[in-house]
């Protein structure tokens, strides 16, 4: 068949070159030319090697704890199988120390033997390196145990009895777990299978006759393999990727014939007559190295290679974003085989429903390879290569048929980019035709989560190409209004491609800037950013330092003195606290429909205040109820602009209560307190330089910007809707004292907490070290103001004069009250709220 003449499709598209099938008649050993444009990696840093020696430094750690902590069961077990070692005797006719010191002689002999007939001198030398690395730290590990270990810790490693008692961690057995490691994976060569078996059959005779405890000859094994990885993985492994003569082996055995094949790869360095655009952009959206080949007969198609060492990084992140991400769950792809079987799956189910994709030809393993050969699209382009200018309307909208075509079916693809869309040109229809390709993220029988993915990423990547306002405009006539509107909660960068984000950032048009073409179209629409993400960064950070916090914080009280005291508190005023505890949340409902611009039921905005208690698992003091509240407005129609007035005005409210509340207690109770008398001069001088040094930052123009950029949003949201509720005397009013009641109820349970345990302290010192410890729980953004609001309230009772103990009884039970306690009712609440579609 002539390379300009491909077939159509039973359809009547014409998709690409026909698949030139090898010759039956040819031999695959007759030799021939194959122009090869690559560039070969010899040596890999496998990503497994890295986990696998995690896993042992971990596993060393545990063996460790096991020995000190479980020293009674691991002895018991290490006696038990000593007890069969006279029968042992009798059985091996040499002793059973020569015979150990024979296995791992020959062993190395073996090993060394066969990488020298496979000439690999090179891993040799690592080898015998990697085995003196793993004798060396056994010797420093006896070394260390001896001098730093604890009592438990050297009993557990240690041979004997009494003073006759010594370390013993052989450290030829380390050397040879070592060599072994850096000799290749088990499963490889029939030679470390069986001198891994060997290994372990001697290590269990070392436990039988007593030479070493268990706990010693599992540290030992462990130590080798830390050795044998980490030399492993930082002089880099030995390939077992096919390239050249073993990739076009491959390809053969996949039914084609190559003349030419070459590397699309930007690093690589093509020649006009080897670059192609179309493969170019095929390398930088692939899970593996991408080829365009060309065959004896002249056919052009596409060989996507999937190597096993990048198999575990691909496994990772696609794991990664499945605990991260909600609503996404990616394939379970155990191993490499399975992951381009599923690729190829989801291609070929595309294109049985009609779609433009290009077809799977073939498949064949050679090496630790997995190869796929795909038909190549007739004279497409990708979509990142054509000038902007010429991307029509016609092109937009067929793209958008594309996609929805595939969703009719239940297809998602999850990936679309610039690179993974090509664009063609069909003369017989006068029409452009649309490929989509690189499929390794799709699935079939997906969800609508899915596909709303796929809506907002098209519109992301279309909006660098031919603007924000044709972008949207796309969308509406592709899915309608109520389908924007049901896919505009995703437009987050967190679901795009990173070459979408990157064309994005170099755009005059953003995600703001397509939410707010969507808002003209559609004034009363609800695209506020769906809560994809389960966690980030800032909340593993953020946690870890709230439980380090609470650590240091309840480590250093005496636990005995602390329970002492809680058994001594009057349980009438801790009921008391809970009341007041549960008050707070009639308070903040009060404020929300004092201030909300609809009428709100009362049951809901009282159970959005109690699901917010969830919240504060994760986030930070405040942001919880400001967010739930936001989304309670907004899921009923209540424009995003003015939800986060609303919101902006009820934070703002409670801020200027608590302050105008504070100045009131002091007018009122005078100068009862400790805290309330009047502050020290060393006091004025600290509140006095303050004042100064921010008039002086104030002069400075960028801090003074700072200043003003971080207070003029906030004022533009607030003031409108301030505007609004003053000309409402009556509902600023109600406002106010579901915000004083807010903070009167907290004052309340931390003074009934105090009086549980026969403290009774003025109110307006109460009310200042609450308001205190709330204020560096919100500067501080731990999750619910975790240990920091802890510290600072215990911190505050001590300088009142209460006993350190006491003043951590108070602290604990009002923050069990106040926060804990509320948590289960929070999650109750959250989930009816769920389920009555208010959230």
């Amino acid at each position: 068949m002539a390379a300009d003449a491909p077939p159509a499709s039973p359809d009547g598209h014409r998709y690409g070159d026909a698949p030139g099938r090898a010759a039956s008649s040819r031999s695959r050993t007759t030799p021939r030319a194959v122009h090869i444009v690559d560039t070969p990696e010899t040596r890999v840093h496998r990503l497994a090697d890295l986990i696998s020696l995690l896993g042992v430094a971990i596993g060393i750690v545990v063996v460790l704890l096991l020995g000190a902590y479980a020293h009674g069961t691991t002895q018991g077990i290490t006696d038990d199988v000593q007890g069969i070692s006279p029968i042992l005797q009798r059985l091996l006719v040499a002793p059973v120390n020569l015979f150990s010191g024979i296995i791992t002689l020959v062993l190395p002999a073996a090993i060394i033997i066969d990488l020298a007939v496979r000439r690999e001198p090179r891993r040799i030398l690592e080898a015998i390196g990697s085995a003196a690395v793993g004798f060396a730290l056994t010797v420093a590990a006896v070394y260390l145990t001896q001098a730093l270990g604890s009592e438990d810790v050297v009993r557990s490693l240690s041979v004997g009895n009494g003073a006759d008692a010594q370390v013993t961690l052989p450290a030829y057995i380390a050397g040879v777990a070592a060599l072994l490691t850096v000799a290749g994976h088990r499963g490889t060569r029939r030679t470390l299978r069986v001198s891994w078996n060997i290994l372990w059959a001697a290590l269990a005779v070392a436990v039988i006759s007593g030479i070493v405890t268990l706990p010693a000859a599992l540290f030992t094994v462990l130590v080798g393999r830390l050795a044998g990885l980490g030399f492993r993985y930082a002089l880099g492994s030995t390939t077992d990727r096919a390239y050249g003569d073993s990739l076009v082996e491959g390809i053969e055995r996949a039914g084609f014939t190559p003349k030419r094949l070459v590397r699309a790869d930007p690093s690589v360095d093509h020649t006009d007559a080897d670059r192609d655009e179309l493969s170019t952009a095929l390398g930088r959206t692939r899970h593996g190295r991408v080829y365009a080949l060309t065959t004896v007969e002249n056919h052009h198609l596409i060989v996507v290679a999937l190597d096993a060492d990048q198999h575990a990084a691909g496994f990772l992140t696609k794991l990664w974003s499945s605990l991260r991400l909600r609503g996404i769950n990616a394939r379970a792809d155990v191993s490499l085989r399975h992951s381009a079987e599923a690729t190829a799956l989801v291609s070929h189910a595309a294109r049985g429903a009609g779609i433009h994709t290009a077809r799977v030809l073939g498949m064949s393993q050679a090496r630790d390879t997995m190869i796929v050969i795909y038909q190549r699209p007739l004279s497409a382009r990708p979509l990142s290569d054509i000038d902007p200018a010429d991307v029509t309307d016609d092109i937009v909208d067929a793209i958008w048929e594309q996609v929805s075509k595939a969703h009719d079916v239940g297809i998602s693809h999850r990936s679309l980019s610039a690179d993974t869309i090509m664009v063609g040109y069909d003369e017989l229809v006068d029409m452009p035709t649309i490929w989509l390709t690189s499929w390794e993220l799709g699935e079939v029988a997906t969800s609508d989560l899915a596909k709303r993915i796929d809506r907002s990423q098209l519109v992301a990547l279309l909006a660098p190409i031919v603007g924000g306002e044709r972008a949207v405009a796309s969308a509406f006539r592709a899915v309608g209004g109520e389908g924007v509107e049901r896919f505009a909660p995703m437009l987050q960068a967190i679901t795009l491609p990173r070459t979408t984000r990157a064309a994005l950032r170099a755009s005059v048009t953003d995600l703001g800037g397509l939410r707010k073409e969507i808002v003209e179209r559609l004034p009363d629409a609800d695209i506020a950013p769906d809560k994809i993400a389960r966690f980030g960064l800032r909340t593993v950070l953020t946690i870890a330092a709230g439980v380090v916090a609470a650590y240091l914080i309840f480590a250093s009280f005496n636990t005995e003195q602390v329970l002492g005291a809680l058994r001594e508190s009057n349980p009438w005023w801790l009921l008391v606290a809970l009341g007041w505890s549960m008050a707070t949340f009639f308070g903040a409902a009060v404020a929300l429909m004092a201030f909300s611009p609809i009428r709100l039921p009362w049951s809901r905005a009282l159970l959005a205040q109690v699901a917010a208690a969830y919240l504060a698992l994760a986030a930070p003091a405040g942001v919880g109820p400001a967010a739930l509240n936001m989304r309670l407005l907004t899921r009923r129609k209540v424009p995003a602009p003015l939800a986060v007035a609303t919101v902006a005005l009820v934070q703002v409210s409670a801020v200027v209560v608590t302050v105008v509340g504070l100045v009131t207690l002091s007018l009122i109770t005078g100068s009862e307190g400790t805290l309330a008398a009047l502050p020290s001069s060393s006091v004025l001088m600290g509140v006095g330089g303050t004042a100064a040094v921010i008039t002086l930052a104030m002069t400075v123009p960028r801090v003074r910007g700072w200043a003003l950029g971080r207070l003029r949003p906030m004022m533009r949201q607030t003031w409108p809707r301030l505007a609004q509720v003053l000309n409402q005397p009556w509902r600023l009013a109600v406002g106010i004292s579901g915000n004083l009641l807010l903070t009167i109820a907290y004052v309340g349970a931390f003074d009934a907490t105090l009086r549980a345990f026969g403290q009774s302290i003025p109110l307006i010192d109460v009310t200042v070290l609450f308001l205190l410890g709330n204020a560096a729980g919100a500067i501080v953004p731990t999750p619910g103001g975790l240990g920091v609001v802890e510290g600072a309230l215990t911190a505050g009772l001590i300088s009142a004069g209460l006993p350190k103990e006491i003043a951590a009884s108070v602290v604990v039970l009002f923050r069990l009250l106040s926060y804990w306690a509320r948590i289960p009712l929070g999650f109750l609440a959250m989930r009816f709220l769920q389920r009555k579609g208010e959230l």
